[in-house]
């Protein structure tokens, strides 16, 4: 009896330890499961992960890169979500999560969609951009105002003769689009034109061929143009001109120079002005008539006279012509006498 009792003592101790066994394995089976050994964790916080699971799948264009890990509640009645991705890939930093589903009642997932970035998270980083996944009670919670909406609008006649109108307008629109479709089907009108004539593609790609022409030429160095870009003598003669104008500006403002002295020197401006004045004062008295200037301006007179004088000497010259003839012969006569 000892002896069996012994054995049996010995079976039930190796069953405990194989179930201690089978339990470990199980448990580090499970652990590899959800924990992949060659993987690292970022983390994702979502307004909502409902049916999210935590060994679901986290894929990139279609592709797994890793599982889910632990769900959490943080203090602002978020969902924090661990994410282990696997050690052979790597997420920009402006990556962004969403929690999508396989089908309409398929199983959760997280997508990430990869950024324009070209530094990647580090370990134990946060993703910055979590989008939830539209919560199909959520969508129905919409859908059903606007169903009764639509309900209570054609339960009435007016609301039927509405709709009966509004597909009659919907079908005659669809008869304009087939008929405007069939004329530009045929190039008639600008855009069916467009359509079938490709003459503006010709013309298009020949502009395209000649500005290609003009940019070569231009790269090379040719034209007005061309030297614009590859000839640095303008850059020179410009830089040397904005050097004597500093130059020639240092001067003026010295006062060096007769343009100087203008711009500086302001006897010049006093005596211009003295003469100015002396001008206006002149120019006032000649109008009052003052002096001979005046006189002549104003008073007539001299005008009067010097035309008396000159219509004297006029007939004066005109009597010393009529003479001028007798005395001549006279003078003649007298020597033939003697």
């Amino acid at each position: 009896m000892a002896v069996k009792g012994s054995t049996e003592i010995k079976v039930g101790f190796f069953v405990f330890i194989g179930i201690l066994a089978l339990l470990y394995l199980t448990f580090k089976l499970g652990e590899e499961a959800f924990t992949p050994k060659d993987s690292y964790k970022l983390y994702a916080v979502f307004e909502n992960v409902s049916g999210l699971a935590k060994g679901a799948k986290i894929e990139m264009a279609g592709v797994n890169i890793g599982k889910v890990g632990n769900i959490e509640l943080t203090p602002e009645g978020k969902a924090k979500v661990e994410l282990l991705i696997y050690s052979k890939y790597k997420v920009q930093e402006d990556a962004e999560a969403y929690v999508k589903t396989y089908g309409v009642l398929g199983d959760k997932f997280v997508e990430l969609k990869p950024g324009l970035s070209k530094n990647y998270l580090k370990p134990e980083s946060m993703i910055a951009n979590a989008h939830s996944a539209v919560s199909v009670d959520d969508l129905l919670a919409n859908i059903g105002p606007t169903v009764e909406g639509l309900k209570e609008l054609l339960g009435t006649e007016e609301g039927r003769q509405n709709l009966k109108i509004l597909v009659a307008n919907i079908k005659e629109a669809s008869e304009s689009f087939k008929g405007i479709a069939a004329k530009i089907e045929k190039g008639q009108g600008s855009l069916g034109k467009l359509v079938t004539d490709d003459s503006l593609y010709v013309n298009l790609k020949e502009t395209t061929e000649h500005l290609k022409t003009i940019a070569r030429q231009i790269e090379s160095g040719q034209g007005t143009l061309g030297k614009l870009v590859k000839d640095d003598q303008l850059y020179k003669t410009l830089t040397q001109t904005v050097a004597h104008l500093e130059k020639v500006s240092k001067k003026l403002e010295k006062g060096e120079g007769t343009l100087g002295k203008l711009i500086n020197d302001e006897r010049l401006y006093k005596e211009l002005k003295q003469i100015s004045t002396n001008l206006k004062d002149i120019t006032a008295r000649i109008e009052r008539g003052e002096g001979t200037l005046g006189k002549l301006l104003k008073d007539d007179s001299l005008y009067v006279e010097a035309k008396k004088t000159l219509r004297s000497v006029n007939r004066a010259a005109k009597g010393v012509e009529e003479q001028v003839p007798i005395s001549v012969m006279g003078t003649v006569a007298g020597a033939a006498m003697k």
